[in-house]
């Protein structure tokens, strides 16, 4: 599937509906780090997933609305996001869709259903805290055939995803599945999610955060099965959030598994100031250790994110 392709189509069928109000939109996400590991210390800028995109949408037919957008990571520190292929720019989450009362259906490159189930669980997530440095399951498909419901009895909503496991023309949409289950109050989040055969492994996530005031907690606990080999591992994350006052919040998660590490185990501490609605200014302490402690690492950083 061709992604461009379809959204030229669109784009050639529908240009001024397109382009009434097109939204551009995007963030930079700095942070200076001080690292110190088994080789010894650096300290450099570092890039957390800043990026850019486009979106927008419109209805076609009564209560029915097209929706699309295309998004790309950058990197104005090394200036290449994607180093594994060598590229200025990296897909992050690119699809078209139609919304109706029945839901959203939409295809693309998108994060699978176990990816978005903690909502925002993981305090740090897209900084060197993330959670992925622990845990299986952080994963952002191609080739993504997805399926949002409504909200419906109170609360709850299911997300499927049908994925192709590679550019492999043997695999085919549906060999590998992402699918979550999530309920959502005032006072209570709670979500349970499944990855069968995503990039080799299953993986089982359940996930549960309640407010206290001005107080967070969220707990996600983890199964994860290695497919080629057999290996069977679990994991979790424990996290808290206070809110000290109206723009500062002060931010604490401990992660543990041997997904990824032997005896991995991950401690992080933060600090954030809303300056305004769009600069957040902050500061985090991060704690990687594991068995050999080759891997080992601690981070401390200051850091600002600009949303535009």
């Amino acid at each position: 599937m061709n992604l461009y392709r379809f959204l030229l189509i669109l784009l050639i069928s529908f240009p001024f509906s397109l382009a009434a109000q097109p939204t551009l939109y995007g963030k930079l996400w700095l942070t200076l780090e001080s690292q110190d590991t088994y080789a010894g210390t650096e300290v450099e800028w570092q890039s957390n997933a800043s990026r850019v995109g486009v979106k927008d949408s419109f209805k076609f037919y009564k209560n029915t609305e097209f929706i699309y957008q295309v998004e790309y990571e950058f990197d104005p520190v090394d200036g290449k996001a994607d180093k594994k292929k060598d590229r200025i720019f990296k897909q992050r989450n690119s699809f078209l869709g139609i919304k109706g009362s029945y839901g959203t259906i939409f295809i693309g490159t998108h994060d699978t259903a176990v990816k978005r189930s903690p909502s925002k669980i993981d305090q740090f997530n897209d900084l060197q805290a993330d959670i992925k440095n622990i845990l299986h399951g952080e994963n952002r498909m191609q080739d993504l055939l997805g399926y949002k419901s409504p909200i419906f009895a109170g609360g709850f909503t299911i997300t499927l995803n049908s994925i192709k496991k590679s550019e492999s023309i043997i695999d085919s949409l549906g060999d590998a599945t992402s699918v979550s289950i999530n309920y959502k109050s005032d006072s209570l989040y709670v979500s349970l999610a499944n990855d069968s055969d995503v990039k080799g492994y299953d993986n089982t996530r359940a996930s549960l955060e309640m407010p206290f005031n001005k107080t967070k907690l969220g707990f996600i606990y983890q199964d994860s099965k290695d497919l080629s080999s057999g290996t069977e591992e679990d994991g979790y994350v424990v996290s808290a959030s206070h809110e000290i006052s109206k723009n500062s919040t002060l931010k604490i998660q401990l992660a543990k598994s041997d997904m990824k590490l032997d005896s991995g185990k991950q401690l992080s501490i933060g600090y954030d100031y809303l300056l305004n609605k769009n600069l957040n200014l902050f500061f985090f302490f991060n704690d990687l250790n594991e068995n050999t402690n080759l891997k080992e690492k601690e981070i401390s950083a200051i850091g600002f994110e600009y949303k535009f």
